[in-house]
């Protein structure tokens, strides 16, 4: 019997390993000497960056053995970005993006990850964290290239996706995304403060529709079958309230004091952020049947 188990635990190891995509660190100078952070910025357009000042810590690569699972972009961006917060990098930079059209459809990047004095400016696209707020520099869009409004346009978005080996977990996971350069900064310095305000707003708001996916999604339980169903049209469902709930925003904000509706509205987020804190991170569903 023993001849028999060790064989199939070794090969339900391998096989738990291959579920991952390979991920392979190239350190600059063998060790950073660097504590790990807890956020690190994407720049998906390395030639929009000036890195002259910036110290290279590694190159990273995430590739795609063909058997590999949890491997969209969104998810090997996290193992490249997890990789360099662990050494210290707060800048991942892209430098090279495929995707696999003959043995998966899992995507493929290469990048370099550096440490830099602020991430103002640099990112193309930030994904919500609660140590990286916005900031003047990444309301990036050029006044002229707008229409006249009285706040200008903005893209927050949020996207959910069902990860794990669907063997022993399933892993909700959400995304909540700013684009840098669908918005800007108006000329007139207070007007730009509460500009600046209204998009973290925004993108607040999105982190908590993204939460409350997330407790949709726990409330399903261990049924497989049903998380798998259900993901979809729950993501469609509360992009659509999300949509709503800004829509209700921007027209307080047109009718009435910003400076009131903002605070009102700030407080009311982040009171409800806090209530749903534990749906921060991916929501893990242990699908193992339960001993009785």
């Amino acid at each position: 019997m023993l001849r028999l188990i060790l064989p199939i635990a070794i090969f339900a190891i391998c096989l738990l390993q291959a579920c991952q995509p390979p991920v392979r660190l190239k350190l600059a100078n063998g060790k950073t000497g660097l504590d790990s952070i807890p956020y690190c910025g994407v720049a998906e357009d390395p030639y929009l960056l000036d890195l002259r000042k910036a110290r290279l810590l590694a190159k990273v690569k995430v590739g795609d053995h063909g058997a590999t699972l949890d491997c969209r972009y969104a998810d090997v961006l996290g193992h490249a970005t997890d990789r360099a917060r662990r050494i210290g990098g707060n800048l991942l930079v892209l430098t090279e993006h495929s995707r696999n059209t003959v043995k998966s459809n899992c995507h493929r990047i290469k990048g370099e990850i550096y440490l830099v004095s602020k991430l103002e400016g640099m990112e193309n696209r930030i994904w919500w964290h609660p140590t990286r707020l916005l900031l003047r520099g990444d309301l990036r869009g050029h006044r002229d290239s707008f229409p006249s409004s009285d706040w200008p346009p903005l893209k927050v978005e949020i996207n959910g996706r069902l990860g794990g080996d669907f063997y022993s977990e399933a892993i909700a996971r959400t995304e909540t995304i700013f684009t840098c350069d669908s918005t800007y900064l108006p000329a007139d310095p207070p007007r730009a403060a509460l500009a600046l305000r209204r998009a973290q707003l925004h993108f607040d708001l999105a982190e908590l529709h993204a939460r409350r996916l997330k407790s949709a999604m726990a409330g399903i339980g261990p049924d497989l079958p049903k998380l798998a169903d259900q993901i979809k049209p729950l993501t469609v469902r509360q992009q659509e309230l999300l949509r709503a709930e800004q829509k209700t925003l921007e027209n307080e904000l047109a009718s009435g004091n910003a400076e009131r509706v903002l605070e009102r509205w700030e407080s009311k987020v982040k009171t409800e952020l806090s209530d749903l804190a534990q749906y921060e991170r991916e929501l893990v569903v242990d699908l193992r049947p339960k001993k009785k």
